[in-house]
């Protein structure tokens, strides 16, 4: 008796699973059904000629109670327009026959190539995919920005150059400013780095844009590593810049570098002549050192340097003056940060025979140093506990500084550890996008209490805004505005 309830059992569920299994895997021809999309137009950012695009995501949902089957996923524009499609791991312009079981979805995958397209200015690439099945029609439409670009691999400059903006610039590999050639970049150039690459400057670079139309050093891609953050906000899409001992007269002029792995490096040099001017730009985003110097002579007015997993500023020796600049680091990608500034004479401060070189000057003038951490300022100037017995030079005068520091000779009219309240730090862990705004909220600490002598000479702060129309101007790089004022980010 046990084998026979057994065998009716076994009888009925296998029936109850054939049903289930049909009803699961059951194709419908009802002409009223519909699928959905994850997106009605799928949308890539600039792609450069000849440089294929991220790969793109688009999710088809069945949400109905039976299954179809898609008889035609077609690519309208295949091989005009340079999309390229996968459906459901099928590539191909034209899939068929690709059954989507109720309540369930498959993923296409989309790329695109642009030929030269022997113009200037971007255009716009449309395309559409369609879909039909059970006698219906729907389209999701596909649009690109392509962008025709000057490529350079392995590029040497060996005189005097000068680009304009005709078209940006992709770089591969190295570019080389060899010794005795200036590279001359005019306003609204756009310099695009592709991974790894990077810029040696041997000779001498002088960047020259303006508040309207600056110069652009940055990544070559304009994808997003998330939803809602490009990859232009986060570092490591660039190596960076090094410059040699023997470059000197480096200017950069309403320059915007960001997004590299090692920033700008300026090697061990000679303080008699200036290695280089920063003047209303703006070097953020680096997954080491922002800027970092040796025995350099530097000069920055009116600028921004920001976010490093090292230091945002290091200086070692030489001779600085930085006069209005903001240096912050609120660096918040993979890990903790080193500080925001750190400034010394001791290179290899951990190693059994560190180099002491004398640090002869370093200025700072109505600046802002702080960040995420506990003190956002170090002297490097000890060997073991001991004070190095070399040149150790430094002054700020109106400065808002986070440190632990207490006011001594060096620091006079100092404002401690007050939050400067920018705009946004992205400390909105709910809505976190990388996109970062140091302009001024009109509760910063900052306002007003800038000395005046030293901005004299810098009436108009980096957005062009001035300092002196009520004769008390701002600590940093951006002078507080009225909101219902227009503010350049």
């Amino acid at each position: 008796m046990k084998s026979i309830k057994y065998i009716v059992l076994i009888i009925t569920l296998s029936f109850i699973f054939a049903s289930c299994e049909d009803d699961t895997f059951s194709i419908s021809d009802d002409s009223g059904m519909r699928i959905e999309f994850s997106s009605d137009t799928l949308r890539i950012d600039t792609i450069f000629t000849s440089l294929g695009s991220a790969t793109r995501r688009l999710k088809v949902y069945n949400h109905n109670n039976d299954g179809l089957k898609l008889e035609s996923v077609k690519l309208m524009g295949a091989g005009q327009t340079g999309f390229r499609m996968n459906v459901d791991g099928i590539a191909g312009d034209e899939v068929n026959n690709v059954n989507v079981y109720k309540k369930d979805s498959i993923l296409i995958l989309l790329e695109i190539t642009v030929d030269p397209l022997n113009s200037n200015s971007p255009l716009l690439i449309r395309d559409s995919i369609q879909f039909k099945f059970n006698g219906n029609t729907q389209y999701v439409q596909l649009e690109a920005v392509g962008q025709d670009a000057i490529v350079w691999n392995k590029k040497t400059i060996s005189e005097d150059t000068t680009i304009t903006a005709e078209k940006p610039y992709l770089i591969y590999d190295t570019l080389t400013i060899e010794k005795g050639a200036t590279f001359n970049i005019e306003k609204n150039v756009r310099l695009h780095f592709h991974n790894g690459a990077k810029m040696v400057v041997n000779g001498k670079i002088n960047s020259k844009g303006t508040l309207d139309e600056p110069v652009y050093f940055r990544g070559d891609r304009y994808d997003r590593v998330m939803s809602n953050v490009p990859y232009n906000n986060i570092p490591g899409q660039w190596d960076g810049i090094e410059v040699d001992s023997l470059s000197f007269g480096n200017h950069f002029e309403y320059t915007h570098i960001r997004g590299t792995s090692n920033g700008i490096l300026f090697r061990h040099s000679d303080t008699s002549e200036v290695k280089a001017t920063f003047l209303n730009s703006v070097v953020h985003n680096s997954l080491t050192d922002v800027v970092s110097a040796t025995n350099c002579k530097i000069i920055a007015q009116n600028s921004l340097f920001s976010n490093g997993k090292g230091a945002t500023v290091r200086l070692i020796g030489g001779s600085y003056q930085f006069t209005h600049c903001t240096v912050v680091n609120y660096y918040s990608w993979w890990g903790g940060h080193d500080k925001a500034l750190i400034i010394g004479n001791i290179i290899d401060e951990m190693s059994e025979t560190p180099e002491i070189v004398p640090l002869g000057r370093c200025d700072f003038f109505n600046c802002i140093v702080s960040g995420s951490g506990g003190s956002e300022i170090a002297f490097q100037n000890k060997i073991k506990g001991n004070v190095a017995n070399v040149q150790f030079e430094h002054l700020f005068r109106n400065c808002i500084i986070k440190s632990k520091g207490e006011d001594d000779k060096n620091f006079i009219n100092t404002i401690w550890n007050e939050d400067p309240k920018f705009v946004n730090i992205n400390d909105d862990k709910d809505d976190t996008n990388y996109n970062y705004n140091f302009n001024l909220t009109a509760e910063s600490p900052a306002i007003d209490k800038a000395d005046i002598t030293y901005s004299l000479s810098l009436p108009l702060d980096m957005n062009g805004v001035s300092r002196l129309s009520d004769n008390r101007p701002d600590i940093g790089c951006y002078e507080w505005v009225e909101p219902e004022e227009e503010i350049k980010q």
